[in-house]
């Protein structure tokens, strides 16, 4: 009888334990949720607000041969946006034209938000009383990479909703929700590799300021060199090195997927996650 009192008195004491750990995870989880929310919510209205005006301009184009083949003039304009004239009469031709305004921001948000999630600690001078609480930095940054990911995937999640909701009454064919699916792949794909490198950034400078601007700057920069590639064959070798060229619209309309580029995008996700609990565990934090 004692032996079994025993037994249930370690795994009561075990279970206090579990829950206690598993309670200060979800405190900090909740603290980064509810901090970054406010973002979350105006970059997803936002986009939501850009989807409704391009499915608008959509109607102008269903029908309208005249405005169709002028479009096909302007091929070599959009070539340089790194979008291809496809047929715009079609929805999933026309939201394939008018990607680059979901690439290009939820590129933005992902990056900004997983600079602004690391280093907000020593921008809003709460790096003290969070490190003292009983928690570790390995704990603290796995809550953040979490949030960062959550948020990431829910508003992607919101914009191919919408998306689908704005072009629904145009009655879209089959073609338009498989292109959907494979949009979303590569936007997330996309807003991964983007949060990765707005992570490491924020935790490699050792000052906090300069972690935004860096980071938006690597966005425009590789989107510039994107542009460059849709204009010039010549320097085709330098595609590797922008993630906008990752999954292309063009690439997602026809359901294509490049083993090079996913492995490249893994690999990019999984070292700046790493470089992340590298360098910031070393950082010492401005208080």
């Amino acid at each position: 009888m004692s032996k079994i009192k025993k037994l249930f008195s370690k795994i009561k004491s075990s279970c206090k334990r579990t829950w206690a750990f598993i309670s200060k995870e979800t405190n900090v989880t909740r603290r980064e949720l509810r901090s970054n929310f406010k973002s979350f919510l105006i970059w997803t209205l936002a986009l939501v607000a850009i989807l409704a005006v391009a499915s608008m301009e959509f109607a102008a184009f269903v029908g309208n041969t005249d405005l169709l083949e002028s479009m096909e003039s302007f091929a070599a304009v959009f070539r340089a946006f790194g979008v291809e004239i496809t047929d715009l009469s079609t929805a999933e031709g026309f939201v394939s034209l008018e990607s680059v305004y979901l690439y290009v921001p939820l590129a933005i948000y992902a990056a900004l938000l997983g600079g602004s999630i690391v280093s907000k600690e020593e921008r809003d001078k709460t790096a003290e009383y969070l490190f003292t609480l009983p928690v570790s930095r390995t704990k603290v940054l796995i809550s953040k990479v979490f949030v960062g990911v959550f948020y990431n995937i829910v508003i992607n999640i919101c914009v191919i909703v919408a998306t689908l909701l704005t072009y629904l009454h145009f009655s879209p064919t089959t073609a338009f929700y498989q292109f959907l699916g494979h949009l979303s792949i590569g936007l997330i794909g996309t807003q991964m590799v983007f949060l990765a490198i707005g992570m490491l950034m924020a935790a490699a400078l050792k000052q906090y300021k300069k972690s935004g601007a860096a980071t938006l700057g690597i966005v425009l920069g590789t989107y510039f060199l994107f542009m460059l590639i849709g204009l010039t064959d010549k320097i085709d070798f330098l595609r590797f090195f922008t993630p906008f060229k990752y999954f292309a619209a063009g690439d997602m309309l026809s359901g294509t997927y490049h083993l090079e580029y996913i492995i490249i995008s893994i690999g990019i996700f999984i070292s700046g996650i790493v470089g992340l609990f590298v360098f910031y565990r070393r950082r010492d934090l401005n208080i």
